[in-house]
């Protein structure tokens, strides 16, 4: 694997898209700014997230510069999750420094909430993250209260790790771990 310059992330031009039964996942756009901004104004869901809430929808066009940035730079890759082509949210691989591990993240409008989606986006982006960038472990967080996260966590194999509070907002939050092997075996066991 060829990495970049600037980052752990393998060189390529363009977010790589990827495709589940009920989901494309692709790089955002422009035309994702009043979606991401009418899921980051939902402020419960913004709270579960750990995110502020945006003041405007010129938050968005900061938001997606930003992700193109961490991509130019190497240091993420973030997915719009579109259903039926609407953008329903968004799903990140955020890569540490050694190259051989990323952080999960997952964020979905609450309309889309409860029906197995973000199970879908992320057992796609896992399977990617083992199979084609040969990581050999995914970390993901949630907030101790974000039950439906920590359940997704669960079912995709990650093992908890440790329990800690979040010094930016006094959140009490929960570490999860995937190593290459387990995410494996457990994606070969659910195709």
């Amino acid at each position: 694997m060829e990495l970049r310059d600037g980052g752990p992330l393998p060189s390529m031009e363009a977010v790589p898209r990827l495709t589940t039964a009920r989901l494309v996942l692709r790089a955002p756009g422009e035309r994702d700014i009043p979606a991401w901004f009418a899921r980051a104004t939902d402020v419960e869901s913004a709270s579960l997230a750990g995110d502020p809430v945006p003041e405007d929808v010129s938050a968005g066009e900061r938001w997606l510069a930003r992700s193109r940035q961490r991509f130019a730079d190497g240091k993420a890759i973030q997915w719009s999750i579109d259903r039926a082509s609407e953008a329903i949210g968004t799903i990140t691989l955020s890569f540490a420094i050694d190259a051989k591990a990323a952080t999960l993240g997952f964020v979905l409008a609450r309309a889309h909430w409860g029906q197995g989606l973000g199970s879908e986006a992320a057992r796609e982006v896992i399977r990617y993250a083992f199979e084609t960038l040969a990581l050999d472990q995914l970390t993901a967080e949630a907030a101790a209260r974000n039950v439906a996260s920590l359940r997704i966590l669960a079912k995709l194999g990650f093992k908890h790790i440790e329990s800690f509070v979040d010094e930016s907002d006094g959140e009490h939050c929960e570490r999860f771990a995937l190593d290459a092997d387990d995410g494996t075996s457990l994606l070969a066991s659910q195709a």
